[in-house]
């Protein structure tokens, strides 16, 4: 069965190369130009993939996002905008963007991000204990609920990975270009701060997001590590 794409994106000649190469990778697509269509769209058939422009003419994209992520927060969402500030990209990845590609940008690359992001297996969860210990926190792997001190938070598709990869080497350095080719299925080359707002957003949850993080390191050079867990 073909994997479904939902397309949203007011740009006519934009949307019409987007749903043409993605449909050319084998995938279906269903392409909507408002944020009322996405809407009825993915309460009517959720998709397996969301790639959103923030600057629709009825809403906001941003606010689609968080309803998105309310219904499903493990729905992959690539945002697709002219919104190129180093502020927007933090604002989008924070409130649970998967992905943050701007305008202009290469068809390749954003083609390869999505069949990395479709093609993400669940491989993990089968060769890893059904609960580990990070720290003070408890993640179950086949629910993706990261617990601490009576919180818990129900981590994103992309969220688990990470955590999961460093957690599978911990003790040792992984580099940022490790991370993107992995975990994000990018080339290494890309440039991203992607990599860092998802280790913050990991810290917050662990309780490790003071000024001197002592469980989930990061090295200039060296990459990331999680420390100091059996």
């Amino acid at each position: 069965m073909k994997r479904r794409i939902l397309l949203v994106e007011d740009e006519v000649n934009l949307a019409r190369g987007l749903k043409l190469n993605f449909e050319l990778e084998g995938y279906e697509v269903e392409w909507v130009a408002t944020g009322a269509a996405a809407r009825a769209s993915w309460m009517q058939v959720p998709p397996a993939l969301v790639v959103l422009d923030l600057m629709l003419p009825d809403a906001d994209g941003l606010d689609l996002l968080q309803e998105i992520k309310r219904l499903d927060i493990r729905l992959p969402v690539l945002v697709l905008t002219a919104r190129v500030g180093d502020e927007d990209r933090i604002n989008g990845l924070s409130l649970g963007a998967d992905d943050y590609v701007t305008k202009p940008f290469n068809l390749q690359e954003l083609v390869l991000r999505v069949r990395g992001m479709l093609k993400r297996s669940d491989w993990y969860r089968d060769e890893l204990p059904g609960e580990i210990r990070i720290g003070e926190a408890t993640l179950a792997t086949q629910t993706s609920m990261l617990s601490r001190a009576g919180t818990s938070h129900l981590l994103t598709e992309l969220e688990l990975a990470l955590l999961l990869h460093l957690w599978s080497k911990r003790g040792t350095w992984v580099s940022r270009d490790e991370l993107l080719v992995q975990v994000w299925g990018y080339t290494p080359e890309t440039m991203t701060r992607t990599v860092d707002i998802f280790i913050s957003r990991l810290r917050r949850m662990l309780g490790d997001s003071g000024s001197a993080p002592k469980l989930l390191l990061t090295k200039r050079g060296r990459g990331y590590m999680i420390a100091g867990t059996p």
